[in-house]
């Protein structure tokens, strides 16, 4: 026999997309600001090197 419980429709949450949908996002703005952060690092690295210098050093 059929439980009372068993022809009743499953709930149809809406919470899980949302929790789903800001994980996306929360990684993929990481990875946007990383790479802005790693080549502002770059930048900086390259504007503060040492010049090259014609004269050897001894």
């Amino acid at each position: 026999m059929n439980e009372p419980g068993d022809n009743l429709p499953r709930p149809n949450y809406k919470w899980p997309w949302f929790a789903a949908a800001a994980a996306v996002l929360a990684i993929v703005l990481a990875i946007v600001w990383m790479t802005f952060a790693v080549k502002r690092v770059e930048a900086q690295r390259d504007f503060s090197a040492p010049l090259p210098s014609s004269a050897p050093v001894h």
